[in-house]
């Protein structure tokens, strides 16, 4: 490859990384301070955030299917729009029907950039830096999403010290128990939520800049022959393809049933007050930055898929830790917060194979709408799970707890079927091979 070819390929990767970061300081603003906000404001949005998360995922991965016409670069510009429009809604105007709406346009803009990355990043590297660049844009994106969810629940009590002119101790401490506000109190504690949606929107706005600088030309997303293709729908044959696709269905089912609702869980349930809590999920945040940074040493140690479904197979006891979090009593922060840290540093530690090793199933030109067919999947079953913590998980307050049981179970299954399908043929990478044997 040409040296200025390279400058270019590098210069749109870490375009793709900076905006990224910013991208998940607003990843962790959703998942913590706006579903806290519709707790108050919209229970039923909130209850089926999950739900929600599907249907931005369904969008998103439509929205890719735009590539080969449009490119990268113009779908990616469009993501931090809809989040501004969605974050100023939630803000302004008070009208029912306005918070799904706006919680869907806030995670279809959130969702885009992570169905972008795979053919995206994969168009802008070579075989022998994919790894780390992907390894850098995950980390780094769940660095901002430390950064969002360790200040957000305090800057909502920040916020709300201020607007009832009592101290940030008092605050915190009303905050423990939301359901004992007065309904002056619960107001300005609503409305410290949207002071806070608000400073986010100019983040989203913030994370425009960088693509302005990609220097993106037709080749990178559209086959350069006369000849148009569509999608080859023959690929499903193929079993690793085809598996793939329920692998990854099985495990956004199970984490859609937990995810969204650690706020939620360890506020309301648990009893752990909201700044804690905020930063309790900021430290499980940042073992994610720990462990997805140390993705491409595990990975050269143990190989790519042993690594994707040992690591799933590991986060199991310490959701059972987290599903039994009242039993700890004083010392239930501390425990679940240790849970937490390593639940969501060990799921996160192979994100970066999650989103290469199904880029090898496919050829260059089927990537795009290849990914598209794994996020649909993943949707689909998020829709799933939206509807079963509404109608019927989340009828007790114990709903919290069983979904950890059923996610542990889910996990288990599909990790199982992950290494039983590829560990043969796919635990070690092509380039790695070569690498091997000429060692």
């Amino acid at each position: 490859m040409e040296q200025k070819e390279l400058k270019r390929f590098n210069l749109n990767s870490y375009a793709f990384i900076v905006s990224y970061i910013f991208m998940g300081l607003l990843s962790g603003i959703a998942f913590d301070v706006l579903v806290t906000f519709l707790q108050q404001v919209s229970l039923g949005t909130a209850q089926s955030f999950s739900a929600y998360m599907g249907y931005s995922t369904f969008l998103a991965a439509a929205i890719l299917l735009l590539a080969p016409k449009v490119g990268y670069k113009a779908l990616a510009l469009a993501a931090p729009l809809m989040v501004i429009l969605g974050l100023v809604a939630v803000a302004y105007v008070n009208v029912g029907l306005i918070f799904p709406v706006a919680t869907l346009a806030i995670l279809t803009g959130t969702t885009l950039y992570d169905v972008i990355l795979p053919p995206y990043l994969t168009a802008y590297t070579t075989p022998e830096n994919r790894n780390k660049i992907f390894s850098t844009a995950i980390w780094t994106n769940l660095a901002g999403m430390v950064v969002a969810t360790y200040f957000g629940g305090s800057l909502i009590v920040n916020r709300f010290a201020a607007r009832m002119n009592i101290s940030k101790a008092e605050a915190q401490a009303i905050s423990e128990a939301v359901d004992k506000m007065s309904p002056e109190m619960l107001n300005q504690y609503i409305l410290a939520h949207k002071d806070v949606l608000l400073m986010f929107a100019i983040v989203a706005l913030i994370s425009l800049i960088p693509f302005l600088f990609v220097k993106q030309v037709e080749s990178d997303y559209k086959e350069t022959s006369k000849e148009k293709k569509g999608f080859d729908w023959s690929i499903l044959t193929n079993k690793y393809v085809l598996i793939f696709l329920v692998y990854y269905a099985l495990i956004r089912f199970g984490a859609s049933l937990i995810c969204p609702y650690f706020s939620v869980y360890l506020n309301k349930f648990v009893g752990i007050d909201r700044a804690t809590t905020s930063k309790l999920i900021s430290y499980s945040y940042f073992a994610g930055v720990i462990f997805t940074a140390i993705c491409p040493y595990i990975v050269k140690r143990i190989g790519q898929v042993v690594a994707l479904g040992g690591l799933a197979l590991a986060s199991i006891p310490f959701m059972m830790f987290i599903a039994n979090g009242r039993a700890f009593g004083d010392k239930a922060a501390m425990v679940v917060g240790l849970a937490l840290f390593f639940r969501f540093g060990l799921m996160n530690a192979a994100n970066p194979i999650m989103n290469s090793l199904p880029m090898e199933f496919v050829s260059k030109e089927l990537r795009p709408a290849y990914n598209s067919a794994i996020f649909v999947a993943g949707a689909l079953t998020s829709i799933l799970a939206g509807f079963f913590t509404k109608g019927f998980l989340f009828k007790t307050t114990s709903g919290y707890a069983v979904a950890y049981y059923i996610t542990a179970a889910v996990y288990t299954t599909a990790s199982i079927l992950l290494l039983v399908t590829y560990t043969k043929k796919y635990n070690r990478s092509s380039e790695q091979k070569e690498e091997e044997k000429a060692a």
